[in-house]
Order: structure tokens, then C-alpha cells, then sequence
């Protein structure tokens, strides 16, 4: 009798182990959220130069923002890109006027302000933006 009751226990502890298991699961927020109409997809990565590249020819609806400041820009940039100066007192109000819908690819000199940027995108309430790694040192 006193196994019986041993195995009872143990298969309850079992049973009541892999029911916590089973629903508990992972949702990190630099994932997409699929299959949730109520919940907004969330897109937020680093990526290669190469991959910039190929988000570039692959999206013509692609927003490529360049953060650096005016001198910098003096010495080229990404073709469409728009200049939105990281150090500029109005880079806030800049960013918040964006259409928080849209997919963007952002980049500075060496891939820093583009990644403070895209930390502040996410709190800002955008839902898919990229960060260019190697900035435009990298591109060149």
C-alpha cells in the first residue's frame, strides 16, 4: 500500500512538473511576434553591411536615417538617406515625427549613436529598425 501511494505522488509531481513546463514559454522582446493580430510585430537587430545592402535593394520602402553630424555627412553617405544630426538639440522631435510603422535602417561613423538611437526607437514606440554595424566606416 505504501508504494502505491509513493508511485501516486510521484507520478502527481511528474504530471503537475511538465504541466508547468509545457505552458510556460520564451517571448523575448528582439523577436517577431507572430501570429498575434492584437499584438504589434517588433523588429529591432543589428545587422552587416552586407545585410544593409541587401535590406536596401530588397525594400524600396526602406527608411536609411544617417545620425551623424553635418561634417561627417560632408564626406558621403548612403544614397536616399536622411540626415538626422544625433547631437542636434531637436533629434528627439526629429525621430518622434517619424511614422512609427515604418521599417528603417539606421547608421552613424562606426556603428554607437545608430545603437543608443535604436534603443531609443524602441522606446519611442517604433516597431522594425535596423542598426548598421561598422556604420559608415564599414560601407565605405
Amino acid at each position: 500500500m505504501k508504494n502505491n501511494t509513493y508511485n501516486t505522488n510521484l507520478l502527481a509531481v511528474f504530471l503537475i512538473g511538465l504541466f508547468t513546463l509545457l505552458s510556460c514559454k520564451s517571448n523575448s522582446q528582439d523577436q517577431p511576434i507572430a501570429n498575434s493580430p492584437e499584438l504589434a510585430v517588433t523588429i529591432f537587430k543589428d545587422v552587416s553591411v552586407d545585410e544593409a545592402k541587401k535590406m536596401i535593394a530588397a525594400n524600396k520602402d526602406l527608411i536609411i536615417i544617417d545620425v551623424r553630424t553635418p561634417g561627417e555627412i560632408a564626406e558621403g553617405k548612403i544614397e536616399g538617406a536622411l540626415e538626422i544630426d544625433y547631437y542636434a538639440p531637436d533629434f528627439n522631435d526629429k525621430m518622434s515625427a517619424l511614422d512609427k510603422d515604418k521599417e528603417y535602417l539606421i547608421y552613424c561613423r562606426s556603428g554607437g549613436r545608430s545603437s543608443d538611437c535604436l534603443g531609443n526607437m524602441k522606446e519611442m514606440g517604433f516597431k522594425n529598425a535596423s542598426n548598421m554595424l561598422g556604420g559608415f566606416n564599414e560601407w565605405k
